[in-house]
């Protein structure tokens, strides 16, 4: 299930910057990524929720009995 908010909504074709920001407050991972290399891998209709997800596959903070709890998020798009 999406995570509510403005990530949502945002898809790959709405952003046109050639480099997309990645980072995570809780355990500082950060990283960028071309954005035509992303659309190649997950299509231009890709929401930046499900980019999140697969973004931060592996954190332990994703499932947790509370909730998801990863920090994850795209700075570039101001969350």
């Amino acid at each position: 299930m999406a995570r509510p908010g403005p990530l949502s909504d945002v898809r790959l074709k709405d952003y046109r910057e050639p480099v997309i920001e990645f980072s995570c407050r809780r355990c500082g991972r950060h990283g960028t990524i071309e954005r035509k290399l992303l659309v190649k891998a997950f299509g231009a209709g890709m929401s930046f929720a499900g980019l999140r997800r697969r973004m931060a596959m592996g954190c332990e903070r994703m499932q947790t009995p509370e909730g998801d709890k990863c920090g994850a998020h795209f700075p570039c798009l101001g969350t």
